[in-house]
């Protein structure tokens, strides 16, 4: 008898092992699109210079000459989960004060959050946090940045916080097609010869998305 009960404990358990595992599922998507900056302050200070302070406005050029996208890998159990995304964001300046000659972070402004997600239906949302890497291109009163600083010109300079909802649509087996739109709020300071500039920046970004999940019926 003592033996039978252990074999039926242990043939319980097997069976809710597997139905935690099934319940196990994970997420890969890639999108393409592009983003909206807010005019926000921003302050360019240079060794024995005056400040230059003013309201940017920026421009994202989403496929010139680097393309703006992000990517995500997401893992969920009972309809809720974690992310990490890449948003791979991209700053023009196109109101140039007087002594800045070009100003950018093109390639890019790479926001990588992890985030606590939840879905409900075909509806996926999360809110997250992580740091920005920049690679800064600028000229300033006719001084061009070199990239001899950080990993190969990328930098780590600064954080964000973000928001995600996704719609998905299924196709086929594990593949979804996806509308994604975030909400970010980041602030970066970026090296400039002899000085820094110090930005917020303050986006909504809008995706189209392929992705495939595994372990989930779609």
């Amino acid at each position: 008898m003592i033996l039978r009960h252990r074999v039926l404990a242990l043939t319980a358990l097997i069976s809710i092992g597997r139905l935690e595992t099934a319940a196990a599922q994970v997420e890969a998507q890639v999108f393409f699109g592009s983003a909206v900056s807010a005019p926000l302050p921003m302050t360019i200070k240079q060794d024995g210079q005056p400040d230059i302070h003013f309201t940017a406005r920026w421009a994202t050029r989403p496929a010139q000459p680097t393309w703006y996208y992000a990517w995500r890998l997401g893992f969920w159990k009972n309809g809720r989960g974690w992310r990490l995304d890449h948003t791979h964001h991209k700053l023009y300046l196109i109101n140039n004060p007087a002594g800045v000659d070009t100003f950018r972070i093109t390639n890019g402004f790479n926001m990588l959050t992890v985030s606590r997600a939840f879905r409900h239906r075909r509806l996926t949302y999360s809110l997250g946090a992580g740091p920005v890497v920049t690679y800064p291109v600028n000229t300033i009163r006719n001084r061009k940045i070199d990239h001899d600083r950080g990993l190969h010109g990328y930098l780590l300079s600064g954080g964000t916080v973000i928001g995600m909802a996704t719609r998905e649509f299924p196709l086929a087996g594990g593949l979804v097609l996806s509308v994604d739109a975030r909400g970010s709020a980041s602030y970066v300071r970026v090296p400039v010869v002899s000085g820094r500039a110090s930005l917020p920046n303050a986006a909504l970004h809008l995706h189209v998305g392929l992705g495939y999940w595994l372990g989930r019926k779609t």
